[in-house]
């Protein structure tokens, strides 16, 4: 989830280093479980959709019907639209792929049961619950069709191995308490999301939501410079992601310690990095 005009619950910011991250997503890797349910002639949105990578994606599996993507942040969605021209992605007609500006949480200007598919990566987790995500979830009820197919995907638990690099707290417990601004830890809103789906009306005991898990894996010696590379850039003086652990109460002293294991680590010949991805399907 990429956003400029930031709402209180995003706290990333849109540097390069950040969007980078948004950028290596694709539908392959990161909607696999969704991609056997689409339909050619499918209307999708892509709810926070950031540099377009995965909506792009998600355009060639749906070539008689139209893809949206739509984010708050109006410099990602230039990155998006720019991405599908360069793909030679229509963006009018079957097959095609637009991007707008527009924000869940303050209402989108499509009628009622508009998209056979509602898709969103990595924007629940920065919904703290409950009522953000249900609000997210009631416009997005609104917004498809019945019959019509929810997926979700968001990162839960993450781990740097070995343990011993102590990255787990350094990284993992910071970006946390960053994404919350210092509340008390809870479980992360991804975890959660049956329960919210629930509250918010979906059918969870008749067969419509379906809870699975994927993975995201950083291994070998490029991926970790790269992961490092991601971490001195967000961490560094100016960068929004930075501004966020200051903002949750994380020290200066904090900040360098977690610089110095990163790069530590990242020379480790055998370290690698896993983190669980929640995948809900759900039917309206």
């Amino acid at each position: 989830m990429a956003q400029n005009s930031q709402p209180s619950s995003y706290t990333q910011g849109h540097s390069d280093c950040t969007v980078a991250t948004h950028q290596s997503r694709t539908a392959e890797s990161d909607a696999a479980f969704l991609l056997p349910h689409i339909k050619k002639i499918d209307h999708i949105l892509d709810v926070g959709c950031g540099p377009g990578t995965i909506t792009t994606g998600l355009a060639r599996y749906a070539t008689e019907g139209s893809t949206v993507g739509i984010d708050i942040s109006t410099d990602v969605l230039q990155k998006a639209t720019k991405l599908a021209a360069e793909a030679n992605v229509p963006s009018q007609g079957p097959g095609s792929v637009v991007f707008e500006e527009g924000n869940i949480l303050e209402g989108l200007t499509f009628p009622d049961d508009t998209f056979d598919i509602v898709f969103c990566s990595q924007l629940f987790g920065h919904l703290p619950p409950p009522d953000l995500p249900l609000r997210a979830l009631a416009e997005i009820q609104r917004v498809l069709k019945p019959g019509g197919i929810l997926a979700t995907r968001d990162a839960s638990d993450q781990h740097f191995y070995p343990r011993s690099s102590d990255l787990d707290r350094l990284w993992v417990r910071n970006q946390s308490r960053g994404f919350r601004k210092g509340a008390p830890d809870g479980d992360p809103t991804g975890t959660i999301m049956p329960a919210l789906l629930r509250r918010a009306g979906f059918d969870a005991d008749g067969g419509k939501v379906c809870i699975g898990a994927g993975t995201t894996v950083y291994s070998g010696p490029e991926a970790r410079k790269w992961l490092a590379w991601r971490a001195a850039g967000q961490l560094k003086r100016g960068d929004p992601f930075r501004q966020s652990w200051l903002d949750a109460g994380i020290t200066e002293d904090e900040i360098q310690q977690t610089l110095l294991a990163v790069r530590k680590w990242a020379e480790m010949e055998d370290a690698w990095y896993a983190a669980l991805q929640c995948e809900m399907l759900v039917w309206k």
